[in-house]
């Protein structure tokens, strides 16, 4: 277990490196565009994960690995809406009704 959490807390990190060596870029790319943007977090990180063993273990230059992994992070992007307001229903489903199961057998004596 102890491996499996340090190895998830290398790769959030090298994921976080990544992120912040694109944030000037990302930065020039959002002066044109209405909203601003944001990496996606979720799609870099399993992009990140597919790529692992091609950083550790490849005999190529780290420079190829990196490239593509910025790349796909630029073109994996979100807008940061402010002012979002939705309210969360709490109990929405918490009353509805379970459908009642009928058996197809008789119970035995």
């Amino acid at each position: 277990i102890q491996q499996d959490f340090f190895c998830a807390i290398f790769i959030s990190n090298l994921q976080s490196v990544i992120v912040n060596d694109l944030e000037e870029e990302l930065s020039i790319k959002n002066r044109t565009t209405k909203l601003d943007y944001k990496i996606n977090t979720n799609l870099s990180y399993g992009f990140l994960k597919n790529r692992i063993l091609d950083l550790l273990f490849k005999e190529a230059s780290l420079e190829e690995v990196f490239k593509e992994l910025e790349n796909l992070f630029l073109q994996n992007t979100i807008p940061i809406r402010l002012s979002r307001n939705n309210k969360r229903e709490v109990g929405k489903y918490r009353n509805r009704i379970r459908p009642l199961v009928l058996k197809n057998q008789k119970d035995a004596i």
